[in-house]
């Protein structure tokens, strides 16, 4: 997922393409799985997210279940 940024400060006159920015791994956790997060945090609730070592993914706690909210290339 990559996330843009536009800037209408410039009154809408540039027609360039925005730079793609994406979220920083650094910005979560790290843990190697799921379990981990919960043996590390003791338990998980709606949004908290970690990023998977493993699987080089940002995961989301979401109704019950960890989802896939971005990937991250090394």
């Amino acid at each position: 997922m990559t996330i843009r940024i536009f800037d209408f400060s410039d009154g809408f006159t540039s027609a360039t393409a925005p730079s793609p920015v994406g979220v920083e791994s650094s910005a979560f956790s790290r843990y190697a799985s799921d379990a981990a997060y919960v043996t590390a945090e003791g338990t998980a609730e709606n949004g908290d997210a970690y990023y998977n070592t493993t699987d080089n993914k940002v995961r989301i706690y979401e109704n019950s279940a960890w989802v896939e909210n971005a990937s991250f290339e090394a």
